[in-house]
């Protein structure tokens, strides 16, 4: 099923123009991630070897190449698949935006986009905000963005409603 919806979304295409030689890790850990409902690196060799795999000749990589591969992935990179992957969509067609917010609390030590804020758990570490945002009529994801632990929810509100603006909606037919 995932290698079909891959296909469907022409992901492959997608990840193999902007990660080169190692899209087929990136569309693995993609499904390992939607599989187990889990993102620890760590236990990726474990399902690697139990799954099929998008890497050339289904070749297993242990979790200290999972973690250098993801370090690796640049924010250029990203900007440029959420570009891609907006620009396919029909930008005639009416969108509903569906939004949701969260934080995470982070544990990692001296990151630049990590800081205090107000979390509804707040257990005095420094967190994360991130948001994505999704057309509500047919579930695809349309952005994703993370924010400063400082930054509350309205504020990423904006910032998002600003960007769909920009991007998404041509000029004259954003209602907010």
């Amino acid at each position: 099923m995932i290698r079909k919806i891959i296909a469907e979304y022409h992901l492959d295409e997608m990840i193999g123009r902007l990660i080169g030689k190692d899209a087929g890790l990136f569309l693995d850990l993609a499904a390992y991630s939607i599989v187990t409902e889990n993102n620890a690196g760590q236990y990726y060799p474990d399902y690697a070897y139990n799954h099929p795999l998008f890497t050339q000749g289904m070749k297993l990589y242990s979790d200290s190449k999972v973690s250098s591969f993801i370090n690796s992935i640049t924010r250029d990179q990203c900007i440029a698949f959420q570009n891609e992957w907006n620009s396919r969509h029909d930008h005639r067609e009416k969108i509903y935006i569906s939004y949701d917010s969260t934080n995470k609390n982070c544990q990692a030590g001296d990151l630049e986009c990590v800081e205090i804020g107000h979390p509804k758990d707040d257990n005095g570490k420094p967190i994360l905000n991130y948001s994505i945002a999704y057309d509500h009529n047919n579930s695809e994801p349309l952005y994703y963005e993370e924010y400063p632990g400082s930054i509350v929810d309205v504020s990423q509100l904006q910032q998002m409603l600003l960007k769909a603006k920009g991007v998404w909606i041509p000029a004259g037919r954003f209602h907010s």
